[in-house]
């Protein structure tokens, strides 16, 4: 007799087999593709709420649920007994996984016929595993539970691994610059408790809806220039690095970037300006925009005006080394001053020229067509909040206004008048800018307050309003007590 406890074990079995099968093999996970259907299906509000609460750990939340679930329905057949019916649902689950596995399995992959093979043996084998494991005596439960959640384990740790050398390969050597921009100073290195002027590559944020980044072969990867245009290009990726490879310093912040989140960074990047090689296609009369292309078939839309006007990028490179996985190695599209769910593709395989705005992953799920500026803001990093000396006390921070710059940013305490803030040295209009001023608050509760304006009149707007769906605004607050 099959019990639940047998059934739910069975499922782990197989779905371990799928997945230490698949990377191995290094093709489509099953369960991650699984994932990228919840991500591509799920109602606005739940996604929202999910990045709102679970914020980095969105993704692995989402695995374990596609796990537990598939875990859960083995152990609903486990209740049935032995038949057809039950035995076909098995079989149907695995190809429902190889159909998902094969799901943007990605345009990078240079054998497709192989790759494709290994995804559908992968989740075929899922599938007999399950039933070979319902077949064996109910007793053995506790060792197939462990066969299988060991080989999910192994698989997502290999997985691991596979990102980690990839990633060391990659960025072993510097990129090459003809004319390197001076090291990047503001004169604000001995301020406390701010930000560092430029982010660490290791604690810039990533975000993205692939439920993990391509592992793209440099030696087979091409970049294609195509559609409304007289001479269309293809670039190899030494091809890239041989060219004019330029420097600038820029924010990138995520649309979803709360107030007082970290979901943004400012850093040095390494590209070719996209203008250039736009220019070099040569566009026909009519066509008006750029659909950025990911190797996993993601696209994004920009208008060619924009590219020009916001001085876009190709780019290979962040902090002087070639960009890892996470942060859209090859190369990926970045126009500064626009929020990163617009600036373009990560993982770049090819720009199409066309006449008419392509049909964009974010437009189903209700957001604009056209790219959102990012809004000026200002971030308080210190104080913290908490407990303060009565003593004065400095605030310090960053803020930011790309494409044009920050002109000015000011601080109140309780609502009270706004005291203007020391800037730190500007690198470019386009990266983020550090601030300071002291404060004297009594002892007692407080709240703080910071603001920016840009240049050309650009103000923060003190409206609070959620991300969606042109990004957050209003004031950054941070609640203190001073003591005596």
């Amino acid at each position: 007799m099959v019990t639940w406890q047998h059934g739910a074990a069975a499922a782990l079995v197989g779905v371990g087999t799928a997945e230490i099968l698949a990377a191995l093999w290094q093709t489509g996970s099953p369960v991650d593709a699984a994932g990228k259907l919840v991500v591509d299906t799920g109602p606005r509000p739940v996604v929202e709420r999910t990045v709102k609460y679970l914020r980095s750990a969105d993704k692995p939340t989402i695995r374990a649920l596609v796990a537990g679930t598939a875990v859960g329905a083995g152990a609903v057949l486990g209740r049935a007994d032995r038949s057809l019916p039950r035995d076909l649902a098995v079989t149907a689950a695995g190809a429902a996984g190889a159909t998902l596995a094969l799901r943007r399995r990605g345009a990078a992959d240079a054998d497709g016929g192989l790759q494709s093979a290994r995804a559908l043996t992968a989740a075929a084998a899922g599938g007999l595993a399950t039933l070979l494991a319902l077949s064996m005596p109910a007793r053995g439960a506790p060792a197939l539970a462990l066969v299988g959640g060991s080989a999910l384990t192994a698989a997502f740790r290999a997985r691991k691994r596979q990102l980690s050398r990839h990633d060391a390969v990659r960025r072993a050597g510097e990129l090459k610059v003809a004319r390197p921009l001076p090291p990047p100073r503001d004169g604000a290195e001995s301020w406390a408790g701010v930000s560092p002027l430029m982010t660490p590559a290791e604690d810039f944020y990533v975000t993205d809806v692939a439920m993990r980044p391509p592992l793209v072969d440099p030696d087979t990867w091409q970049l294609d220039i195509t559609g409304a245009c007289a001479s269309p290009l293809r670039l190899s990726y030494a091809q890239l690095l041989a060219r004019d490879l330029v420097e600038f310093d820029a924010v990138l912040s995520c649309v979803h970037n709360r107030l007082g989140w970290g979901r943004l960074g400012n850093q040095r990047w390494t590209g070719l300006p996209l203008r250039d090689l736009i220019d070099e296609a040569v566009p026909h009369a009519a066509a008006g925009f750029l659909v950025t292309c990911a190797t996993d078939g993601w696209e994004c839309t920009l208008p060619l005006d924009l590219v020009r006007t916001l001085n876009a990028y190709v780019v290979v490179g962040m902090a002087g080394r070639p960009l890892s996985a996470a942060h859209g190695f090859p190369a990926r599209v970045f126009v500064p001053g626009i929020y990163g769910q617009f600036t373009g593709a990560k993982w770049l395989t090819e720009l199409r020229l066309t006449e008419h705005p392509n049909q964009d992953y974010w437009l189903p799920r209700g957001w604009p067509r056209e790219p959102v500026p990012v809004r000026p803001t200002v971030r308080i990093d210190t104080p913290a909040a908490g407990r303060l000396p009565s003593a004065p006390v400095v605030c310090a921070g960053v803020a930011w206004a790309p494409p044009h710059g920050v002109e000015a940013v000011e601080v109140r305490v309780d609502g009270g008048p706004w005291q203007s803030a020391e800037l730190a040295a500007e690198l470019a209009p386009t990266a983020w800018r550090r601030w300071r001023v002291p404060l004297s608050p009594p002892p007692g509760p407080h709240t703080i307050q910071a603001r920016c304006a840009g240049r050309g009149g650009a103000l923060q707007s003190p409206v609070p309003r959620d991300p969606f769906p042109t990004g957050a605004s209003g004031y950054h607050t941070v609640a203190v007590t001073t003591t005596a």
